[in-house]
């Protein structure tokens, strides 16, 4: 029978660290006047986050963020070219190194962003930096949000399912950092707290790779399936568009409470289709929307503190990397011994629901 096996995950992240109390002091400069400084402080304190790596903030002072002068969206994405296309570069090259894989052996390339767009764009240059053929099938996810690694995981799995000879290199790149605003909204100054740069690469084919005595076949999952749902009555929960400035995020605080309710129907149902229920379930890779998001999801399935240890911790180290975040987490999670099955869970615009199984392929 003919499988989708992951065979490797690998990340990569901006040069610029960003400590909460560093943070503190640039939000202080690139916040309005009339934003109280004791409101940013409960933020970042609440946020979860106590450290983050940003492009826009590589100096380590506010340059990008001037307060003179406001970034229009061509200095963004200029921003988002150069980081992204760096970040990328560095995780899909650990992530083939550590499938024992060749950079001639992808035959298809799939890429995802939310927070930038070009053309030619990262895939063209993944292809000429990595030296991959070119004629590898390229497939862009682009503008799905913060679930989009799920939906490149299941581009990666049809075309493996599809061809046998398909080896698919999946790469998230976003720099969130290129997107923060100077404004007193709610919902954006918390985008601005929680929001970083990343970069999360997979390597998924229907065999496993001839890696010899350094191959990691042994430890390869299989995507088993994916599922997707948009969450009833919830299109006005959560907004990404574009304007002259960059891209603006408007963010319900009603997001956890949609999702605390939605969330436990739909996920049982869908691991029930494989005859798992959530006791199964070694590991949980919930997308770290913020603090809430996690508590409404555990909450939602019963689960155990524990079970959202991984996602908790990648927030607390790396904050939210949109869509890059799940591969973050999965990283964490085989690299401290959790034993699959795994479930990934992530959220975008919509709301709607991404959810990814992941199975020991022996």
């Amino acid at each position: 029978m003919t499988r989708a096996l992951l065979h490797a995950v690998a990340t990569a992240h901006p040069r610029f660290c960003m400590t909460r109390e560093a943070w503190l002091a640039i939000a202080g400069r690139i916040s309005p006047p009339e934003v109280d400084r004791a409101v940013l402080a409960r933020l970042a304190e609440r946020s979860g986050v106590a450290q983050r790596w940003c492009a826009a903030f590589e100096d380590g002072e506010a340059a990008f963020y001037a307060a003179d002068r406001v970034p229009d969206t061509a200095a963004r994405m200029a921003l988002w070219s150069r980081a992204a296309r760096a970040m990328s570069l560095e995780a899909c090259a650990q992530a083939l190194a550590r499938a024992g894989l060749e950079a001639r052996a992808v035959t298809h390339l799939v890429t995802a962003s939310c927070t930038g767009f070009e053309s030619p764009g990262v895939d063209s240059h993944l292809i000429a930096a990595l030296g991959l053929s070119a004629g590898v099938q390229r497939l862009n996810v682009g503008f799905m949000g913060c679930h989009a690694a799920v939906n490149a995981l299941a581009a990666a799995r049809n075309a493996a399912l599809a061809d046998p000879d398909a080896t698919v290199l999946v790469c998230c790149a976003e720099v969130s950092s290129a997107h923060f605003h100077h404004t007193a909204r709610l919902d954006q100054l918390i985008a601005n707290t929680l929001f970083a740069d990343g970069a999360g690469a997979a390597v998924v084919s229907s065999r496993a790779p001839a890696g010899g005595a350094g191959s990691r076949a042994a430890h390869d999952l299989e995507i088993a399936a994916t599922h997707s749902i948009l969450l009833p009555d919830s299109l006005g929960e959560m907004g990404w568009t574009i304007g002259a400035d960059g891209f603006r995020m408007s963010l319900s605080a009603r997001v956890p409470d949609v999702l605390a309710r939605e969330v436990g129907g739909w996920v049982r149902s869908s691991l029930a289709r494989h005859a798992l229920d959530t006791a199964d379930i070694g590991g949980w890779a919930i997308h770290p929307g913020g603090p809430r998001v996690i508590d409404a999801v555990s909450a939602a399935l019963a689960l155990d503190t524990e079970a959202g240890a991984a996602s908790r911790g990648v927030l607390r180290d790396q904050g939210n990397m949109s869509s890059a975040t799940l591969l973050f987490i999965l990283e964490r999670m085989l690299a401290g011994g959790v034993r699959p099955p795994f479930v990934g869970l992530a959220f975008g615009p919509g709301l709607v629901g991404e959810l990814v199984l992941l199975r020991a392929s022996r």
